[in-house]
């Protein structure tokens, strides 16, 4: 392995980074020389040595080739991670290098390392912005290998991340002009609503607050800013909750600009200007701000500075149409947002969703817009792509949610890519052994009947609204895939991802008294199937079954045996069933006797 002679600190840990796994795959060390030393042998150029030729002039940062030449190959790349990213498909093309999850990871058994003489694979980002929420996302290896930039924190020399300094939403009021520092003395700094100021957003008309959150934008970037990085970013956004301001001063900007995006744009745009003039080195600065609820729609007379970013989010679709899908409204409303943010801000990013926040453990089937809905964020001007989807894994896991998160991180490096079937098969093979073909058959069943022309899938959908196309006899073969995939399982590992995953078909049908869960066929049958169900959920590792403190389980004998799942939740906690628990459980132990 041949690296530049006078190496940067990134092009020697790409060197580093590759040499680690290839010993590790084929059990041999690999010297990695200086490119002044004559080698014999094929050479592996990894960065800007005499070997690379290739011109990044024209192109993103990001960027990556890796080449054929006579005795060697060339991997080489621009920005942070380009080269990086160039290691870990050079890996992926040539020695089955895939990283599925943060404990699966497959790569050739074959012993000798054959790289075509035409090779030339040159790539450039679709989007500078990559972020997908799961457990593995978070790991460092799967992070590098499915090219996230934004996920975890690395040193520009390990490929460098794509930073909120600030908060990563929600700052204004919480992180600048803090309602806790300012409200009990200057209540005429935040939101006027009914004629009485309340903390829920700031004034963003009111000089001071502008002064406030200015001053302390550049104070956090006096002592976070890194000038090396490729971008770093200073998120303005308004509060989770929609008491916007309705102050004269606000509600005649909101006016002019048929939005009440003109305040808030106008604001992030002055404070975006300081930032700019303030240092030259904060040119890879940017000030990014919601188009989110109220401040969704494009104002019509406030363009944002070429530092600012706008991050639309599409909290209302439909996730099981495709957002350019004439026959639903949410969705066409949302690209239209899209179209018009895109025609005044170079830099829009999406905040999409993956996820239903309520009953997490139910099917969210939205695979079958996935590909569809990425091309569309690319084709109408998208920059940035952040998937939110079961960020409280650790507590919430059943469904398919790293399968999901796998596929985004494909999508987001290619949104064209003409295999994305055969990627969704082959990660459930490699995740779940051989039932994973049947898993297949099931996901494109609840994904063909997720929504109809007048059903949609929301993120905070409820059991009686999930898979409204569904048929009994579609039931019958799901249920059909669910045992063929636990009977062809060789492993336990496979068996209990298998079982994790199931979790979502039981609860939707206990939620729905369908199949074993259907008082039709007994008390005892009843009963038992309901207390099966929350004793494997809980074996799994689960304490909760949507987001949020109202959301956690409890093991109340009553609603276990009697009630729904979506009532085994704290938020139920103290209500007059509860006191029925004894007699619950005693019934139970009754039907169990008499069943023998």
């Amino acid at each position: 392995m041949v690296i530049p002679a006078r190496s940067t600190a990134h092009e020697r840990n790409a060197a580093y980074l590759l040499e680690q796994r290839l010993e590790k795959i084929y059990g041999i060390q690999v010297d990695v020389v200086a490119d002044n030393i004559k080698t014999a042998g094929n050479i592996l150029s990894v960065g800007a040595t005499v070997y690379a030729d290739y011109d990044f002039t024209a192109k993103k940062t990001g960027s990556y080739a890796v080449t054929a030449f006579d005795g060697g190959v060339s991997i080489i790349g621009n920005g942070n991670r380009g080269l990086i990213d160039g290691v870990f498909r050079f890996l992926s093309e040539f020695c089955d290098y895939e990283v599925y999850t943060k404990d699966v990871i497959r790569y050739t058994e074959e012993k000798s390392l054959c790289v075509p003489k035409n090779t030339k694979i040159e790539s450039t980002p679709f989007f500078e912005y990559r972020k997908v929420d799961t457990v593995s996302t978070g790991d460092a290896e799967y992070a590098l290998a499915n090219s996230l930039n934004s996920q975890i924190w690395f040193s520009n020399e390990e490929g460098g991340v794509i930073k909120y300094l600030s908060l990563f939403g929600h700052s204004l009021t919480n992180q600048f002009c803090k309602r806790d520092t300012y409200f009990a003395s200057h209540p005429e700094y935040f939101a006027l609503r009914d004629g009485k100021r309340v903390d829920k957003q700031l004034c963003l008309t009111n000089p001071d607050v502008l002064k406030i959150v200015t001053e302390e934008v550049l104070d956090l970037l006096k002592k976070s800013h890194d000038p090396t990085a490729d971008l770093q970013i200073v998120s303005l956004t308004q509060d989770d909750n929609e008491e916007y301001c309705t102050c004269d001063n606000c509600r005649a900007l909101d006016e002019k600009n048929g939005s009440h995006a003109g305040t808030m744009l106008t604001f992030v745009n002055a404070v975006a200007d300081a930032v700019k003039v303030a240092d030259p080195a904060y040119k890879n600065v940017a000030i990014d701000t919601f188009a989110y609820q109220y401040t969704r729609t494009c104002p019509t007379n406030v363009v944002p500075r070429d530092n600012v970013i706008i991050r639309l989010c599409s909290i209302e679709c439909c996730f099981g149409h495709t957002i350019d899908d004439e026959n639903c409204k949410e969705n066409v409303l949302f690209l239209q947002d899209l179209n018009k943010w895109s025609k005044i801000c170079d830099r829009v990013y999406i905040w999409d969703y993956i996820n239903n926040y309520s009953e997490t453990f139910l099917p969210f089937a939205d695979f079958q817009v996935l590909q569809r809905n990425m091309q569309l964020f690319y084709e109408n001007g998208a920059k940035g792509v952040y998937e939110e989807g079961n960020y409280y894994m650790d507590i919430c896991n059943g469904e398919f949610y790293e399968l999901r998160s796998y596929l985004l991180c494909k999508l987001m490096q290619n949104p064209y890519r003409e295999d994305y079937e055969e990627l969704m098969l082959d990660y459930l093979t490699q995740v779940y052994g051989p039932g994973g073909t049947y898993l297949k058959e099931f996901i494109d069943l609840v994904s063909s009947r997720s929504v109809t022309k007048t059903k949609h899938l929301h993120i905070r959908q409820q059991p009686a609204d999930c898979l409204p196309g569904i048929t009994a006899t579609e039931i019958r073969k799901a249920d059909k895939l669910w045992e063929n995939a636990k009977n062809a399982a060789k492993t336990t590992q496979q068996l209990n991802e298998i079982k994790r995953s199931e979790l979502c078909w039981q609860y939707w049908k206990c939620c729905r008294m369908k199949g074993e869960y259907s008082p039709l066929r007994g008390l005892y049958s009843y009963m038992k199937s309901h207390k099966e169900l929350y004793d494997k959920i809980v074996a799994l590792g689960n304490t909760a079954v949507g987001e949020g403190a109202i959301k956690y389980l409890r093991g109340n004998s009553f609603s276990i045996y009697f009630l729904p799942p979506t009532k085994w939740e704290s938020k139920y906690d103290g209500k007059l069933w509860h006191k029925l628990d004894p007699f619950a459980d005693w019934l139970y132990e009754r039907l169990e006797e008499l069943h023998g």
